[in-house]
């Protein structure tokens, strides 16, 4: 949704609008100051309450192109500046303000600035405490849980309707929500699944026996050729470790599940069937690099990753990671999944004009399908997730499937104690994968997570 003839018409439409009326109005802000994500409880939602956006006094853009034609969507404005800090690559960034002018262009007393913070978490719980943090911030879904507890969000329940819910597909419904009030609105789904080159394999693997004989036939390490490029890490991996029923954590009961015969045969599959035909390093960008060099057939990755792919010319396709049979039975993997969210900050500035831009962002079905057809998101907006355009591409609808069986990442805080114990019982069992005594290992960092979590 770039700018395009359409949009320099709507913005001089809109500024003979301002000539004729005398002005756009605006209403007064609010004076308060200011990647790698989870298994979601079902909270009852909150008492909905009048919003803002219901009323006759709202600040709002109405486009026409004349008295005698049907009157097109109002724009909420507000006015003032909103700021956004975020972590997100270039690419992704470029999207965001295109859209971001678009929405200034609409609504001129408007300021939306965005600020690139690469230590975003660390950044976050330094500025906000002592009101120097931004309006909104970006990130997954997995944070909502550790930063409310932590006293860092802002409730926007009085802006968020039973209408405005059902947009939204229910595990967005979910992620925006944390103990009875919304912090957030979603844009996005994301999780893993397999990109392979169309040139070296024709059809994805329906099965993990044919991802098998795919790997087999093209590793050849002698020419740094490998089976299949792959991060690893507690988040990449986490597909196996919950194919067999297993999993790190459990949001409901909050307890880890490491040590559960489960969890121990989906490390124990992985480091049988998987990585010994890969390149022997578990670093991203390596894995990443070896797949966009044309020397492995398939990667696992991300929608992140896919204007890297694009950029490298490589003729590609998405597809799920495919089940596991055993004796009958189908065992997907399933990798964690999560949802993009903008966050409201605790002590924001402006709100009212922030919650404008944002509910704009996330509702506005051009926006967000913008971000699917240019980005790779995978949209959680329904009026998106039904157009015809969306399901015909083969990378959101690639991805979109593997949603289907991912494993939403945990909202509770004490998960924060778990990724650090993944990661190392992980490394541990790299140092040597054909010896180490995985269930051992698992154990003891079952144990090591439990004292974390007991402070």
């Amino acid at each position: 949704m770039r700018k395009s003839v359409y949009g320099i018409v709507l913005i001089l439409l809109l500024s003979l609008s301002v000539v004729a009326s005398g002005c756009i109005g605006g209403s007064t802000p609010t004076s308060t100051p200011p990647q790698t994500t989870t298994q979601q409880t079902t909270q009852q939602s909150p008492t909905q309450t009048q919003t803002p956006t219901e009323t006759q006094t709202q600040t709002e853009v109405q486009t026409q192109t004349s008295p005698q034609t049907e009157t097109q969507p109002t724009v909420e404005c507000g006015s003032g500046k909103v700021v956004i800090w975020h972590a997100m690559h270039p690419n992704e960034l470029q999207v965001f303000e295109s859209l971001a002018e678009e929405y200034m262009a609409m609504c001129p007393g408007v300021e939306i600035v965005f600020e690139q913070k690469p230590n975003l978490e660390d950044a976050l719980k330094a500025a906000i405490p002592a009101g120097q943090g931004p309006d909104l911030f970006i990130w997954a879904h997995d944070w909502i849980g550790k930063f409310a507890e932590a006293g860092l969000l802002e409730p926007v329940d009085e802006y968020i309707t039973k209408d405005i819910l059902q947009k939204f597909a229910p595990m967005a419904q979910e992620a925006m929500e944390y103990k009875g009030h919304y912090y957030a609105m979603p844009f996005a789904a994301e999780t893993v699944a397999i990109i392979y080159n169309k040139k070296m394999v024709k059809e994805p693997p329906k099965t993990f026996d044919e991802m098998k004989k795919i790997m087999e036939e093209y590793y050849d390490p002698t020419n740094e050729k490998y089976g299949i490029a792959y991060p690893v890490n507690a988040y990449f991996i986490s597909a196996w470790a919950q194919a067999f029923g297993g999993y790190y954590f459990d949001d409901k009961t909050e307890q880890p599940g490491l040590d559960k015969p489960e969890t121990i045969k989906g490390f124990e599959f992985f480091f049988k069937n998987i990585w010994p035909y890969m390149a022997p390093t578990a670093d991203y960008n390596t894995q990443q690099s070896i797949f966009l060099e044309g020397r492995a057939p398939m990667m696992v990755n991300g929608p992140w990753s896919i204007a890297d792919v694009k950029k490298a010319g490589i003729d590609f396709g998405v597809a799920p990671l495919p089940p596991i049979i055993e004796e009958g039975k189908e065992y997907w993997p399933r990798p964690y999944g999560g949802v993009k969210l903008i966050y409201f900050v605790k002590g924001i500035r402006n709100k009212e004009t922030a919650w404008y831009f944002v509910k704009w962002l996330t509702t506005s079905p051009e926006a967000i399908k913008t971000l699917a057809l240019e980005l790779g998101y995978i949209p959680v907006l329904k009026e998106v997730l039904n157009d015809p355009e969306i399901k015909n591409d083969p990378v959101i609808y690639g991805f979109g499937q593997a949603v289907q069986h991912a494993y939403l990442m945990p909202k509770s805080p004490k998960m924060s104690a778990v990724w650090g114990g993944v990661d190392g019982a992980i490394n541990e069992i790299l140092k040597d994968p054909k010896t180490a005594n995985i269930p051992a290992i698992l154990k003891k960092y079952q144990e090591e997570i439990l004292k974390n979590m007991q402070g």
